[in-house]
């Protein structure tokens, strides 16, 4: 047939039935859909007493039909728990057994003779690494379970491999199940990977809600954006509600970090410290209306305009009538300061001496002292000395 239409009063196949009802679930191709469990049931769980023996839950699944293009898939209800057996251990090997849910069709499958479904327990092969067998036709996998060796039974703790892949009706976001390793079955669809979204672009799931343009998530006239590199903009402020004595901003150096390079505080307390595992140690809070404390030292060094450097050097000559020294600033000011020096001392002699600054360029000076009338000998004697921008 070429064009099967649905929900006519006569005249339908089945497989015209299960192509209509195929129209709502997620496509896998042309014709295909996406099989798979609906979330709630269909849960593996062991009998008391038995050491080969599981139960598996009522529950609900699309089976997609695998013998041919126009088969369509199929609508399982399991309305009563299934008892399940499985086969007795090697005597040397452990194997994979897979528990599947299984539709058999005759129509399409020369395999089966009678119309129906089943859970299937799929034996594997024992070996020193066994591998999970191959699921028959028109069949969606549960669960893959480890069988012990002889006398072991199943290992409930580590053995039993959780397989159910979950799917949605078209349109739907696809929610978490067994494993991420499986391609999107359309360009635009959603699926929930362990609580985040990610959207399938045709050929690898993004990690990415696009509200927006240019990956843009958008909230009414807010935006959020990337604005080049690893960095995130707004068009908007950014406010925090956090009680006084909790943190509501912080800057860490790397993942895995325990402490903060930059700390905001509810009550706008801002604290430094060297990040990594060691706790801030410096915090800048207002204390009163118009009063700013910090709770150590505070270091200000700025050229601008009536601000600048200051310093002491300390001479020590003998018997010279002029000596120099170099002072180099501890930050370069844009341009060369104004810089005085002075003689920082009550000693008779000392009147005799003259101090003076000299070669001044951005980054430091020459200061010269001399003595026009003889030689004199200085020890430690202080030059206090000042440079101002400009």
């Amino acid at each position: 047939m070429t064009v099967r239409v649905g929900r006519l009063t006569s005249g339908m196949t089945p497989e015209d039935h299960r192509l209509a009802a195929s129209t709502a679930m997620a496509p896998a191709g042309a014709l295909a859909t996406t099989g798979g469990c609906l979330p709630g049931g269909l849960d593996l769980a062991p009998v008391p007493g038995s050491a080969l023996q599981a139960t598996l839950s009522a529950g609900r699944l699309w089976v997609q039909g695998t013998n041919g293009a126009a088969q369509g898939g199929y609508s399982v209800t399991i309305d009563a728990p299934v008892s399940l057996t499985f086969g007795a251990g090697h005597a040397t090997y452990s194997r994979i057994d897979s528990v599947v849910v299984r539709v058999a069709d005759p129509s399409h499958d020369s395999t089966v003779t009678v119309f129906g479904g089943e859970v299937l327990v799929v034996q594997g092969s024992p070996a020193g690494t066994p591998t999970a067998p191959t699921v028959p036709p028109n069949s969606q996998k549960l669960y893959d379970v480890v069988v012990g060796k002889e006398s072991v039974g199943l290992d409930w703790v580590t053995g039993v491999l959780d397989r159910r892949r979950y799917t949605a009706a078209l349109g739907g976001i696809v929610p978490p199940g067994s494993g991420v390793a499986f391609s999107g079955s359309h360009n635009g669809q959603y699926r929930d990977n362990d609580g985040v979204l990610e959207r399938w672009n045709g050929t690898v799931w993004e990690p990415i809600l696009r509200l927006g343009t240019s990956g843009q998530l958008q909230l009414g006239d807010v935006r959020v954006y990337r604005d080049g590199g690893t960095a995130a903009a707004t068009n908007a402020i950014v406010r925090a509600y956090r009680p006084a004595n909790e943190d509501a901003i912080s800057v860490r150096s790397a993942v895995g970090d325990t402490a903060s390079r930059l700390l905001v505080k509810g009550d706008g307390a801002i604290q430094w410290g060297a990040g990594g595992s060691t706790p801030t140690d410096v915090q800048l809070s207002r204390t009163a209306p118009g009063a700013l404390r910090v709770n150590g030292d505070l270091v200000v060094r700025t050229h601008k305009a009536h601000y600048g450097e200051s310093g002491t050097a300390y001479f020590n000559f003998t018997g010279v009538r002029a000596h120099t020294m170099t002072i180099t600033f501890g930050t370069p000011f844009p341009t060369a300061p104004r810089v005085y020096t002075n003689i920082n001392s009550g000693h008779a002699a000392a009147e005799m001496w003259s101090s003076r600054a000299h070669s001044v360029t951005a980054t430091g000076f020459q200061l010269y002292v001399y003595n026009p009338s003889g030689t004199w000998s200085w020890s430690n004697m202080p030059i206090y000395w000042s440079a101002f921008a400009s």
